[in-house]
């Protein structure tokens, strides 16, 4: 499905229903300023996958997921400035991916993800001035997240993991720093926990890191070697 560019464009993907099983769909939208929302409910539900991820190109996009029920996968590869996608999963071993700018930009953009169920993989990958949000609230979850920054002001990442055990917690940035470069904050609530965090850039970089509970790893290296 390719949808034309248009100056305002609004566009919304609904899959499934409480019994639906295995939808898939890929999308390849092009166009600034448009509005996207994927929602599917059921189990082994598909956006894109990790070949062929759904595709958004344009500037000042808002993009919304939702997917409830277990086994699902979330895939977006995201090219634009100036973008907001919000991720949410709830349920069981699903699988998140979100590459913002990561062959083009993603300056001025935002990416949110919010986790609730168990052994959820959540991966963003952002190049450019980005803000991530990861927050996560039950057991057994890995987190990644990479983001290189051209910007002077840098990338900011926060990562909440509020309850549980058994978590693991990557985060990387690097790029330009100098002004208020790389920021990131971990909280962790939980055991068994275990964390590394490296940054990068030219002086600025700032981390603040709270666990809570027996069992953890971390590793901080601010320069990034």
């Amino acid at each position: 499905m390719k949808i034309p560019s248009l100056a305002i464009l609004s566009f919304l993907v609904m899959v499934g229903n409480a019994n639906a099983q295995q939808n898939s769909v890929y999308v390849e939208q092009i166009g600034s300023g448009s509005t996207i929302n994927f929602t599917q409910t059921g189990v082994g539900n598909a956006i894109g996958n990790a070949t062929t991820k759904a595709s958004v190109n344009g500037n000042n996009n808002n993009v919304t997921v939702e997917q409830i029920g277990n086994t699902n996968i979330a895939a977006l590869n995201v090219q634009a400035d100036g973008v907001n996608i919000t991720a949410t999963a709830t349920g069981d071993n699903n699988n998140v991916t979100i590459n913002c700018g990561v062959t083009g930009s993603c300056d001025g953009s935002t990416i949110t993800n919010t986790i609730t169920g168990d052994g959820n993989t959540v991966t963003t990958n952002a190049d450019g001035l980005t803000d991530s949000t990861v927050t996560i609230t039950t057991n057994n979850n890995t987190v990644s997240v990479t983001n290189t920054s051209s910007a002077v002001s840098g990338a900011k990442s926060v990562i909440d993991i509020s309850s549980g055990g058994g978590n693991n917690v990557a985060l990387t940035q690097a790029g330009a720093a100098g002004t208020n470069g790389h920021d990131a904050s971990i909280t962790i609530v939980g055991a068994t926990n275990d964390v590394d965090v490296r940054q990068g850039g030219t002086v600025d970089s700032k981390v603040n890191a709270t666990i809570t509970g027996s069992g953890n790893t971390l590793n901080i290296k601010s320069n990034h070697n």
